[in-house]
């Protein structure tokens, strides 16, 4: 009798320590996939910030480009408007 006690409570603690390897097993899974989540969220987090890089730089060369423009459209202006006022005062006459 107690034999047969002793003996179901064997099996069931080997019940249990079978499930609980399994859960540990799971977790593991769950471990690794939420490592390969972390690894392909840290790329591309990567290429976000090599991205936003490449969006300053082209942002500061549009500002050159229409910092230039400016400079040449008030050269322009300079050079155009003494023509202007002869020809109004040409249009006068």
């Amino acid at each position: 009798m107690f034999c047969g006690k002793l003996s179901a409570i064997s099996y069931q603690l080997s019940a249990i320590s079978y499930q609980l390897s399994a859960i540990s097993y799971q977790l593991s899974a769950i471990s690794y996939q939420l490592s390969a989540i972390s690894y392909q969220l840290s790329a591309i987090s990567y290429q976000l910030s090599a991205i936003s890089y490449q969006l300053s730089v082209i942002s500061y060369q549009l500002s050159a480009i229409s910092y230039q423009l400016s400079a040449i459209s008030y050269q322009l202006s300079v050079l155009t408007s003494p023509l202007t006022s002869f020809q109004f005062l040409v249009s006068s006459f």
